[in-house]
């Protein structure tokens, strides 16, 4: 599967940005008036806030700032993750890079100001629950502020800070090569997108093994400079903890999320011990379904039945993602609905594209979602996901003020996970067969579970390995990086999947690695999603009270949030339920299957 240009797609596949701005001068323009706003609000508050009333009149102020700079770093990053060869779309990127910059120097005195302000009068602003998530945030800051001249010069540096995950996705999407491979006389084209969209789960077992070859090779070939960039990224995560008096690297990522280091550690712990053997019992299955003698990392991504996993199109994409969000009322449906007409998703597959997908959320325009269409029943599941996202945007910037809009990441992927979770659910519901059943089930374990507890958890217990090694004053290389993510995946997977050096390169395909600990927070959110489709399963209330919370936004901490659809997160219970839930799914899709041997 060869990838096209980009101006090969129709419009219809590509997003309008238009809703944001109507071309790059507009887009400039833009810039300029942002950065004369900024100018004046410097002038009008810099040594100026003392009181309650001070911070409230340059808090109603600087919202329009932010709305304006939610509407530029949007902007700004999205055209070039479309299409990474394009000189105007780097240079679109370079521009907002430089405006964020600009404006994070000049606007980090009233960071510091907030965050040094008397305790007293923060009670005060936290009063106002147009403020609640500025102010809570601004308390966790204070006990780690440094002077205003280091926090100014930390702002400076946050894009250098960043270039780690800039260096990646660049060489991601730009630099690695995959070698064609030949099947039955038939050469095949691999990618980054082409491999991880359509040929890691082929019904073809050579297929599966040798892209998973060529895909392995590619990756090798930049495996020192990933971990080059990894290495810094980590190393200045660590030295900016020291910086701010954190007990540890750990304490300093948790910080903003709002949960504790035992949080991160049970759930991690939790589905490494006891939900390990559920996926192994339901990988052994998959193999005998299948006829494998043994299941290699080639074939973990492998459909329990790959005959009933048909070619479906973006209109017949869009069916399914309308029928499955039925049961959360017209409320929901007639905002989502709007992502095909109004063009929030950009489908095409093309050449120099960033691979997987992801949701972006300028303040009360409308969502946008990029994504690489390849007409695989996986591609359905990742644009649910992300239009679980943009519901989530919608709802919240709706409902709530830019400072309380945004989620903790702790729970920031439980809206994108439940509408997975519909998504399966109306699929079993519609089938009458045994078969059709245990097609959809397995797509639930698949598509949802396997990508979000086993994939990112497994990441997320790598990142612990790695950041406990930094912590502990030690360094790594591409060596140790792809030894302890060989532990990992033997630990969890046991001898349900063989696990060999090319599996170990798997810290080389995600972003997330760059992103702080992020990794771990799609199970945590997926176990909030599960108690969600539980209560909407169980409850008459359980659609009007997801809507509160996704209206919810970030107004609450993330144990109050879980709380509106009844999961104290506090305990252990809403994983051990969720564990529970995945161990009946797999005894259902081996119960379908005895049913199937027996017509």
């Amino acid at each position: 599967m060869e990838l096209k240009h980009r101006s090969e797609f129709h419009e219809n596949e590509l997003w309008d940005l238009t809703a944001l701005y109507k071309d790059r001068q507009d887009f400039l323009l833009a810039i300029e008036k942002a950065l004369a706003d900024i100018d004046t609000f410097k002038r009008n508050y810099e040594n100026k806030l003392r009181t309650t009333e001070d911070f409230t009149a340059a808090l109603m102020e600087i919202e329009q700032i932010y709305i304006q700079m939610s509407h530029i770093g949007t902007y700004a990053f999205m055209p070039q993750t479309s299409d990474f060869s394009s000189e105007e779309f780097a240079q679109i990127a370079q521009a907002g890079a430089d405006f964020e910059t600009k404006a994070g120097v000049a606007l980090s005195f009233f960071d510091t100001a907030l965050a040094s302000a008397d305790t007293a009068v923060l009670n005060e602003l936290e009063k106002n629950p147009y403020f609640s998530a500025a102010i809570r945030q601004a308390k966790i800051q204070k006990e780690h502020l440094l002077s205003p001249e280091v926090e100014k010069a930390l702002t400076n540096l946050n894009e250098v800070l960043g270039a780690p995950y800039d260096i990646y996705t660049k060489m991601r999407a730009g630099d690695f090569e995959m070698d064609d491979f030949e099947v039955d006389g038939k050469v095949y084209k691999n990618s980054f997108v082409t491999y991880e969209n359509f040929f890691q789960n082929h019904e073809n077992s050579e297929i599966r093994e040798k892209s998973f070859r060529s895909f392995s090779k590619g990756l090798r070939q930049h495996q020192n400079a990933a971990a080059a960039a990894y290495l810094a990224k980590v190393k200045s995560e660590k030295l900016i903890a020291d910086m701010r008096g954190y007990d540890s690297v750990f304490d300093y990522l948790l910080a903003d999320q709002e949960v504790e280091r035992a949080m991160f550690d049970r759930q991690i712990d939790l589905i490494m011990n006891d939900f390990g053997p559920v996926a192994q019992k339901f990988l052994k299955h998959v193999a005998q379904v299948n006829g494998l003698e043994k299941m290699t990392f080639a074939d973990w991504k492998l459909d329990i039945d790959n005959d009933l996993n048909p070619e479906i199109s973006i209109d017949d994409a869009y069916d399914l993602v309308m029928k499955s969000v039925a049961p959360l009322g017209q409320e929901y449906a007639q905002e989502v609905e709007r992502y095909q007409t109004e063009r929030w998703v950009d489908f095409a597959a093309n050449a120099n594209k960033d691979s997987g997908g992801y949701a972006a959320d300028p303040y009360k325009v409308h969502p946008y979602v990029l994504m690489s269409w390849t007409g695989r029943m996986s591609d359905v599941y990742t644009l649910i996901h992300e239009i679980g996202h943009s519901g989530q945007f919608i709802f919240s910037d709706n409902h709530q003020s830019y400072f309380n809009t945004h989620m903790s990441t702790y729970y920031v992927e439980a809206p994108s996970t439940f509408n997975e979770l519909l998504l399966s659910d109306y699929l079993e519901h519609q089938f009458d067969s045994p078969r059709q059943k245990r097609f959809a089930l397995a797509h639930r374990l698949t598509d949802t579970y396997f990508h979000n507890f086993i994939t990112h958890l497994l990441e997320a217990a790598f990142q612990r390995k790695v950041y406990s090694l930094i912590e502990e004053g030690g360094t790594f290389g591409t060596e140790q990086l792809n030894t302890i993510m060989k532990e990992v995946l033997t630990q969890f997977w046991g001898d349900a999947v063989e696990i060999d050096d090319d599996a170990a390169l798997t810290w080389m395909r995600q972003a997330h690695y760059y992103m702080g600990l992020y990794s771990y927070t799609y199970s945590a959110s997926l176990v909030i999603s599960t108690a969600g489709y539980l209560n909407l399963k169980n409850n008459p209330n359980g659609a009007s009270d997801w809507l509160e919370f996704l209206k919810s936004g970030g107004s609450r901490t993330p144990l109050d949030t879980a709380l509106l659809i009844g999961a104290d997160i506090s305990t252990d219970k809403p994983l051990r339920d969720t564990i529970t839930f995945l161990s009946d799914t797999v005894d259902q899709i081996i119960a379908y299957s005895k049913e199937i041997d027996h017509d």
